[in-house]
């Protein structure tokens, strides 16, 4: 068992590789953050990912399936509004995208592998 302090985990910059991953440099509060809750403890990898207002995450897909769930504020993904505790499974290689709604959002993803991010054309 492996027990995991949300308050000593730093909110980091999102980037698209792991091999651009800075977990030294703290995002600002104003700005999208993420951070790593667990990183393949017992096969699972989950994040939670703040953006701020009207951040728009453009349509891309992972090379392994996930469950996003919206925690705070709310969304529109690929057009569909969601707001906290809305949760949607998304299908390895499923293409989506999302905006983030007026008072931005908090959402949880829960993957069981390292996931790639690729952007669609």
């Amino acid at each position: 068992m492996e027990h995991i302090s949300f308050a000593d985990i730093g909110w980091h910059v999102p980037v698209g590789s792991r091999a651009d991953l800075d977990l030294a440099t703290e995002s600002p509060p104003d700005r999208p953050g993420r951070k790593f809750l667990v990183d393949g403890t017992a096969g699972f990898y989950t994040q939670m990912v703040r953006l701020p207002p009207g951040f728009e995450a453009p349509s891309h897909r992972h090379d392994h399936a996930e469950v996003f769930m919206v925690l705070e504020g709310s969304c529109a993904f690929n057009g569909t509004a969601m707001v906290a505790y809305d949760t949607v499974v998304v299908d390895a290689d499923e293409s989506y995208g999302f905006v983030a709604g007026p008072d931005g959002v908090h959402f949880l993803v829960t993957r069981q592998a390292i996931a790639s991010f690729t952007e669609d054309a």
